[in-house]
């Protein structure tokens, strides 16, 4: 039986409802955490009242009027008159023809809702009401819905759980754990973070399930720690003659802090032990290269190395690049992917168990139990966020103890990253190469259209590309945004002397591979496409980047969409197009056009959007929180990575936990 059909008054329309919220049974529902509050427990007078705020306010009706607007347009009209001893202001309902029978003149009755002002006179329209003081002045929960569900039928939902939460809520914290970190009991957590009898309630309610949250997610990592720790190591890597040999080969100086990396990878390497590492950069900061030394380090030494990324796409530029850098000195190279044709897959399978192949660069493929390797000593994966704890310990398990290095272009402050990625030694590449200019960022609305198309025609006469990216394929009767095939028959239309094509994640991979390598030898001039160009793709000549509807898009999202262009000694131009008015789309595009700073971006998009936006998302691999804020629980994230490392050893709460941590860790994107 359906756990949510035992609930009171929950029947299957509504279950259904709610599994269009991804709630499929009572833990789910408990878990739904409102994501804003109405408080309407403070009075205000009329008297104190201001326009465009909401308030509560305790008074009378009088001039109750109901009427239906004529013409056919099926709008009826509930008015009235409310005053306190202090003045008087308009109320309206609109389309709530049964009021008349409910409201009642001359009776004390409770308000609340935002205020408007015409001329000289005040009103509210459709405000909340009650007769009942009791049932009024609460702490109204407010959660995220769609269009088949409304606020009331997830409250009702919840409150109808809540009876059972004394069976249904596990605290798995002992006393003596609460009382130090200043932790409520789980079942009243629960019941004040949907509806806090004050705020005091609430703040505590909400401090016990971050705590809660932030300690699973560091007990997952621990245990990750235990799975990958840093074993003595049987691989042997003491020459390092050739990686430095490939770095003054390069054909440009590498940055410092490319330098620092190296030097950090070569000490893990020859110290005995299995490394660990993360290697984190902005945009264009050169970690393929890296990738690539620590790859010359253990083919010097006689060991293979897989270097896995997540899409083909990247598969095959991160070959392309191997294969013009490391050629030279003897390394045999296997692109593999899930395209091969089968005679072509079984060759390459046999030269890399038989140790003929010194560098294998694919994409999940690499994962397949029919990949055997002769001596693996060095996993690498690329945009570590696009996979999972699972497949990078499949990885490894390729080797006896192989070395791993992470590399993510998602940058991260290094004081969360210190405790989100605690398995993991870091590494940072802050610098951009010497030669690398700023790229120019500006956003505009729509009045810059032929504008924006005329400096399209302009770079494209000049020889150069460019990128026009859309936040969706098809489109959508859902959202109103910019699609790629339609912008790509407008672009036909606007400028038809423009060679452009599609790019998109709906299209077969052999199409994409195709586009993609048209795209790279210059035969088309603009690539319309998604978000999917948005990982690591490398083309020197594309020196613009135009972005329709990026209001749609996280701010870390664009830096890296950005990070597509101004690859070269070019100057490179990222165009916003930004649909919306509101003061926070404004500020986010602010931020874009004033900073190229990845990690600045990164923490301007935690603190505008939140966690559950800029982790819960597809582009990263942070786990997706369901109330915890890492840019402002910090000092509660320090407590509970504190709390884990005391009592790692209790073995009592270990076991408890077990389950649920293991879960989270299947679920985490670490």
């Amino acid at each position: 039986m359906n756990e949510l059909a035992a609930l009171k008054g929950i029947g299957p329309k509504i279950i259904e409802k709610l599994n269009t919220l991804s709630i499929y049974n009572t833990n789910d529902l408990l878990e739904y955490y409102p994501r804003t509050y109405v408080d309407k427990t403070g009075i205000s007078h009329i008297s104190d009242i201001r326009e465009g705020e909401y308030f509560s306010l305790k008074g009378i009706l009088y001039n109750i009027t109901s009427k239906q607007l004529p013409y056919g347009r099926r709008l009826h009209i509930v008015t009235a008159e409310f005053k306190d001893q202090t003045g008087q202001i308009s109320v309206t309902w609109f389309n709530q023809p049964y009021l008349k029978n409910v409201l009642k003149e001359n009776k004390m009755i409770y308000i609340y809702g935002k205020v408007e002002k015409k001329g000289f006179f005040y009103n509210m329209y459709n405000p909340d009401f009650s007769y009942n003081e009791k049932d009024f002045f609460i702490i109204q929960p407010i959660y995220s819905k769609n269009a088949k569900i409304n606020q009331y039928e997830i409250r009702k939902a919840v409150k109808s759980a809540m009876d059972y939460s004394h069976v249904l809520v596990k605290d798995y914290f002992p006393e003596y754990l609460k009382e130090r970190y200043n932790l409520c009991d789980k079942e009243f957590a629960v019941k004040n973070i949907h509806f806090p009898a004050s705020s005091a309630d609430f703040f505590a309610a909400r401090r016990r399930l971050v705590f809660e949250e932030f300690f699973l997610m560091q007990l997952a990592l621990v245990s990750l720690k235990s799975n990958m720790g840093k074993d003595k190591s049987p691989i042997n890597i003491s020459k390092f003659d050739m990686a430095r040999e490939f770095v003054r080969s390069l054909p440009f100086t590498p940055t410092d802090a490319q330098l620092q990396s190296m030097k950090d990878i070569a000490s893990d390497l020859s110290s005995g032990y299995s490394m660990h590492r993360l290697l984190q950069g902005d945009v264009g900061s050169g970690k393929t290269v890296v990738g690539l030394y620590a790859v010359m380090c253990a083919y010097r030494n006689d060991y293979q190395s897989a270097f896995m990324a997540p899409t083909e796409i990247l598969a095959l530029q991160h070959y392309r690049t191997a294969v013009e850098l490391l050629n030279k000195f003897g390394l045999n190279i296997a692109l593999l992917t899930g395209q091969l044709r089968k005679k072509e897959r079984e060759d390459i399978l046999n030269r890399i168990e038989n140790g003929k192949v010194h560098l294998v660069i694919g994409t999940h493929a690499i994962l397949q139990e029919d990949v055997i390797f002769h001596n693996l000593a060095l996993c690498i994966t690329d945009e570590q966020h696009r996979f999972g704890v699972q497949q990078r310990l499949i990885l490894s398990s390729k080797g006896v103890k192989p070395h791993l290095l992470v590399m993510s272009a998602t940058p991260i402050p290094r004081t969360l990253a210190l405790i989100l990625y605690g398995d993991l030694d870091i590494s940072t590449l802050k610098e951009l190469p010497k030669n690398r200019k700023k790229v120019l960022t500006y956003s505009v609305d729509e009045s810059f259209r032929q504008r924006i198309n005329n400096f399209i025609q302009k770079i494209v006469v000049k020889g150069e590309q460019a990128f026009v990216v859309c936040p969706a394929i098809y489109e959508n009767d859902v959202l109103d945004v910019t699609n790629v095939l339609t912008k790509y028959e407008q672009l036909q239309t606007d400028i038809p002397s423009v060679k452009s094509a599609v790019l998109h994640g709906k299209m077969k991979k052999v199409e994409k591979n195709e586009v993609m390598e048209k795209f790279i030898n210059n035969e088309i001039s603009v690539l319309v496409t998604t978000s999917i160009i948005e990982v690591g793709i490398d083309i020197p000549n594309a020196t613009l980047m135009v972005i329709e509807d990026a209001q749609q898009f996280g701010l870390s999202q664009l830096h890296q969409l950005r990070g597509r262009v101004g690859r070269s000694d070019k100057q490179s131009y990222c165009i916003l197009f930004n649909q919306s008015s509101s003061d926070i789309s404004k500020k986010r595009m602010d931020v874009m056009v004033q900073s190229n700073d990845g990690f600045y971006i990164s923490e301007q998009d935690l603190l505008l959007r939140g966690p559950g936006d800029f982790f819960g998302t597809k582009q990263h691999g942070l786990p997706d929180f369901k109330i915890a804020n890492l840019y402002t629980d910090m000092d509660i994230l320090k407590d509970a990575q504190k709390a884990v490392q005391e009592e790692i050893r209790n073995n009592a709460i270990y076991r408890q936990l077990l389950g649920r941590e293991l879960d989270y860790l299947s679920k985490a994107k670490l």
